[in-house]
């Protein structure tokens, strides 16, 4: 039997639990049945537990993505062998398991010296970070970046690969106490939430911002287009803003999308801006072979120390609770991993 963590329907943290059930199916012939070593937690599990996502909906197997060895592949699989360590990526959940049976191309081959906590904790986040800034966002040299919820695991990823860019700014809003670790990662101005970010930001970069990596949605995303300079853009990777306490509201949700006015196509062009969204997911489904080059591309950036992911903190499964409070109470700094 194989032990998995599942969300029995939508609702609180009570609705997470441990299951026993039947192993992962046989791979078939462009499968790979992984035996799973660490699972990386987001905030985007929460959208799961509270009903919110799209894509996966409860009763189902929490989790985007983990990290372990190929147990066994199917007939017509040439890219990874039984043996070999690698990260997965889960969009339509599943990771948090003992094992997990993917499509070859929901696999990517890491070094062995890689451990299994950083291997689980790359692929959401440095991924979502990696295409807003650089493909939706058109980053520049020169630029600057304001990051909602820079200790966050998109933050602190974004903050480093907007780094990676010389001569960009970094501004990232976080928790007073959080202000010194998002500092050393690389925010150049860091923001407390009992401060107005707008002013802040204005204060230090009278034109604005060159990209608003925009998580809230609601009445920041007005805010967002605002601090734009000329060629800016504002890119939606969430809607936190509909996220509250541990139960589903639904008064959030719909004051969230009322307060997320609808674009302007005048003011756009007016203004000289853009708003773009951003879902990991899609982009698989849609452009594997984009989706796949930077997943490479951030990996390699990752063995080169030119980024270095952040592990918060570990948990067993039996703490599924304990962490996923940590991440909805925004405790977190980096990456929360949890692990069979």
């Amino acid at each position: 039997m194989v032990r998995r963590i599942v969300v029995k329907a939508v609702g609180g943290l009570d609705q997470l639990q441990v299951e026993e059930g039947p192993p992962a199916h046989s791979p078939k012939p462009k499968q790979v049945t992984v035996d799973i070593k660490a699972c990386g937690l987001n905030f985007y599990d929460i959208y799961v537990r509270q009903g919110l996502s799209p894509e996966i909906q409860p009763p189902c197997t929490l989790g985007l993505e983990c990290s372990g060895l190929v147990k066994a592949v199917g007939d017509e699989v040439t890219y990874v062998k039984v043996g070999n360590k690698v990260a997965v990526h889960c969009p339509k959940g599943g990771a948090c398991a003992e094992e997990i049976t993917v499509d070859e191309d929901a696999v990517l081959l890491v070094p062995h010296h890689l451990s299994y906590d950083k291997a689980a904790a790359f692929t959401v986040n440095y991924l979502t970070a990696y295409f807003s800034l650089f493909h939706a966002g058109g980053l520049r040299e020169g630029g600057a970046v304001l990051i909602h919820s820079a200790a966050g695991g998109v933050g602190w990823a974004a903050t480093q690969l907007a780094k990676t860019v010389p001569n960009v700014t970094v501004f990232g809003t976080a928790s007073s106490h959080k202000h010194e670790l998002i500092t050393q990662n690389g925010v150049d101005y860091p923001i407390s939430h009992d401060q107005n970010y707008s002013d802040v930001v204005l204060q230090h970069r009278k034109q604005g911002v060159s990209i608003v990596l925009d998580s809230l949605s609601g009445a920041d995303f007005t805010v967002s287009q605002q601090l734009l300079e000329p060629l800016g853009k504002v890119v939606l990777i969430g809607a936190r803003g509909m996220v509250g306490d541990d139960q589903r509201n639904v008064w959030r949700i719909l004051k969230t999308w009322w307060m997320t006015k609808n674009i302007s196509p005048y003011t756009l062009i007016v203004n000289n801006c853009g708003v773009s969204g951003f879902n990991l997911n899609e982009l698989r489904y849609k452009d594997l072979q984009t989706f796949r080059k930077g997943w490479e591309e951030v990996l390699q950036k990752i063995l080169s120390n030119e980024l270095s992911p952040r592990i918060d903190s570990v948990w067993s499964f039996s703490e599924i609770v304990e962490a996923s409070r940590q991440i909805s109470s925004r405790k977190n700094v980096g990456k929360v991993v949890i692990k069979p």
